[in-house]
């Protein structure tokens, strides 16, 4: 019982660290520093002037849907909307339909949720493994290298996380297929557009080919870096004084000019839009070619720490109010 208990605090310290560098960076470090320059077409961030902004869409129908505790990550998939509270170590899911919680069993404390076509699945770092979870409830946990703290599912695989590697676990076989040394610490993690994408060192975003394995020589130079996400053609990444970068999967480099974004904890994209949560509890939503600001930001309550797009909406974890909300363009 001592060690189950030791590794829980681990587990439990480890989510207030990365909240209080994810607050750092995304709060101190973070600022607009209110550049002008000439427009151009379809070049990521050059046609942004302060104050500008594209024609405003139809305001979106937001929802709040209480879920209790202090979510912290957020995942759509499988039919399903999949919530995690790391400290408490409980799990949720919601139907999209009926908005309603419900409590699904977790081997430990999850401290992320990705979610596939056919399943959720969670960082079990207490654990040091990754489990899968379906509508008929969870399943053995999958031991993987390290102390996986971050998961991303797609590009046909599952991508557990530790600090230095990443391990690659085939969904249907069970056993880790391949572990990749990231060459220093990894910050975050997603998987699209052909590559896994890392936020590695604070400094940089490097791919892995989900074929092979194998890491690319270089990285796209992002300061800063804290946080990625991949889709709608590209990856982004979030990084110092709150800057949004877009980087062109072809050849894994930055295009156009980075975007001011204020106070970003998080980033997620689809559905047209590349959507970041602030930590003055708005989401904005940003044109993935001209990185202009669309409409007005969205209020979603205090905290909202995680942002998933899929299951035909926008989905923020406030962690600040034990809520989730539901954006619906």
């Amino acid at each position: 019982m001592t060690g189950e208990r030791a590794w829980i605090g681990a587990a439990a310290f480890a989510a207030l660290v990365l909240v209080a560098a994810v607050l750092a960076i995304a709060g101190v470090l973070s600022g607009d520093d209110g550049g002008g320059g000439d427009a151009a077409e379809d070049d990521f961030g050059l046609t942004v002037r302060t104050g500008q902004q594209a024609a405003p869409p139809d305001r979106p129908a937001v929802k709040r849907i209480r879920v209790g505790g202090r979510p912290d990550a957020i995942a759509a998939g499988a039919g399903y909307v999949w919530v995690t509270d790391s400290f408490a170590g409980t799990l949720r899911r919601i139907k999209p339909g009926s908005e309603r919680p419900v409590d699904v069993q977790a081997s430990g404390f999850p401290t992320d949720v990705s979610a596939d076509a056919g399943a959720a699945w969670l960082a079990l770092p207490d654990r040091g493994a990754v489990q899968r979870v379906t509508v008929t409830g969870p399943e053995e946990p999958v031991r993987t290298m390290g102390f996986p703290f971050q998961v991303a599912a797609g590009e046909k695989a599952v991508w557990a996380m530790a600090q230095k590697a990443v391990s690659r676990v085939d969904p249907g076989a069970g056993p880790v297929a391949a572990s990749t040394p990231l060459g220093g610490n990894g910050a975050a993690i997603a998987a699209g557009e052909g590559w896994v994408w890392v936020a590695r060192g604070n400094r940089e975003v490097v791919r892995i080919d989900p074929d092979s394995g194998e890491l690319a020589r270089q990285g796209a130079q992002v300061p800063g870096a804290f946080n990625v996400t991949a889709g709608e053609s590209a990856a982004w990444a979030l990084g110092i004084r709150g800057r949004l970068t877009r980087i062109d999967p072809g050849t894994g480099e930055p295009t156009g000019d980075p975007v001011p974004t204020g106070q970003p904890l998080d980033v997620a994209a689809g559905l047209g839009s590349v959507w970041v949560a602030s930590a003055n509890g708005t989401v904005i939503r940003i044109d993935p070619d001209t990185g202009s600001e669309v409409g007005m930001p969205i209020e979603v309550g205090r905290l909202p720490q995680s942002i998933a797009v899929g299951e035909g909406a926008v989905w923020v974890a406030a962690a600040g109010e034990g809520a989730v909300y539901k954006i619906t363009p």
